[in-house]
């Protein structure tokens, strides 16, 4: 799956893209807690990622049925990342957004969010759930514009988490 726009293609994961897609989600976590009180357990979080489902995304994306992981890549270079994973026949969860700082505010996360949906959409999928701390204050406010509505927080360490829910 491919969608193209001036200089930025979203495409699916290939193996040899892992160490520039796990570096674009760590500095894009960073980038929002870096030198703030909440960094060290950004760091905490970043490293539990990278170990869990990020340390072999082939096995914890492109397999699983229903689960997918994309990138944006502008000239060669990856500018961003996204993941999908099953839930349940109904629903699936966005996972791993983030887009490389110089590449932000130009709608690659907004392109990103519609390959999550035209795949969820395209596998049955009548609803995608995510969920972000709310720190990450323009992703929040991307979820909001583009349809997904809050349906609860939770404590996440000092941060909050914002758990979000779309109906296809």
């Amino acid at each position: 799956m491919s969608a193209n726009h001036p200089e930025v293609t979203i495409r699916s994961f290939r193996p040899a893209d892992a160490a520039a897609a796990r570096r674009i989600f760590a500095r894009g976590q960073l980038d929002f807690a870096e030198g703030t009180p909440l960094e060290s357990e950004a760091r905490q979080y970043i490293s539990r990622s990278l170990a869990a489902d990020l340390s072999d995304i082939p096995a914890n994306y492109m397999k699983p049925p229903g689960s997918h992981f994309w990138v944006a890549e502008r000239r060669g270079e990856l500018v961003g990342t996204v993941g999908v994973q099953r839930v349940n026949a109904e629903e699936a969860e966005l996972r791993r957004m983030s887009v490389a700082s110089d590449s932000r505010r130009q709608g690659i996360g907004r392109r990103l969010l519609q390959t999550v949906e035209d795949f969820c959409r395209g596998n049955g999928y009548s609803r995608v759930a995510l969920s972000t701390v709310i720190h990450l204050e323009s992703a929040v406010r991307m979820y909001l514009a583009c349809g997904y509505r809050p349906v609860r927080q939770e404590p996440y360490g000092s941060m909050t988490e914002q758990f979000f829910v779309k109906q296809l």
